[in-house]
């Protein structure tokens, strides 16, 4: 797990494409990393911008703080989204359950992705084939009432390429209120007969 002084000095060092989210990735190692229940996280990442530079660097920043919420998953990681194509974020899930081998559940609306991956790599996969399409878009980290849990909602485009294509949000929240609520639906979803 990145330690604070080692993560401040892999953003410094990192030059100009993560300055812009510094500020947060140090916020976010420091609670999660140091005092998870000393403090509540609350943080929004915004996406998009007139200037192509300015879009991209947003993108790629944001795209950094999610995949460091991620690999500091402990105990479970559920995701909840339409459909699961990025190999980015494929990758990063598999690499934290054979890291630290996480439970990982994934439930998708959509059959298009890398599931035999997942699969291969003992990664529960549930895919809803409704007619009523599941949008929901979220992760929980570490959601258990023994466990200080992260909720990262909103845009999880985990690709570069489509980061930088829309003006959206994602929020990052320890929250115990949102927490339970998205544990909730996650399991009422997950053992739901929609398959």
């Amino acid at each position: 797990m990145f330690g604070p002084s080692l993560f401040r000095t892999l953003i410094f060092g990192s030059g100009s494409i993560l300055s812009g989210v510094t500020e947060k990735i140090i916020k976010l190692t420091e609670l999660v990393s140091v005092s998870p229940q000393s403090e509540t996280i609350n943080e929004v990442l915004f996406y998009g911008s007139e200037y192509e530079e300015k879009k991209k660097q947003l993108g790629l920043n944001n795209l950094f703080c999610i995949y460091y919420v991620i690999i500091q998953a402990s105990f479970t990681i559920d995701v909840c989204v339409p459909s699961l194509t990025s190999d980015t974020i494929s990758k990063c899930l598999i690499n934290v359950q054979k890291k630290n081998k996480v439970k990982i559940r994934i439930v998708v609306h959509n059959e298009h992705g890398n599931y035999d991956c997942f699969l291969k790599s003992d990664i529960e996969v549930k895919v809803i084939k409704s007619k009523l399409k599941m949008e929901h878009e979220y992760l929980l980290i570490d959601a258990s009432p023994e466990q200080e849990a992260i909720a990262v909602i909103g845009s999880l485009d985990y690709e570069v390429a489509r980061v930088n294509s829309n003006r959206d949000t994602t929020i990052i929240t320890s929250e115990p209120i949102v927490i339970e609520a998205l544990k909730r639906e996650f399991d009422r979803v997950w053992i739901s007969s929609d398959t």
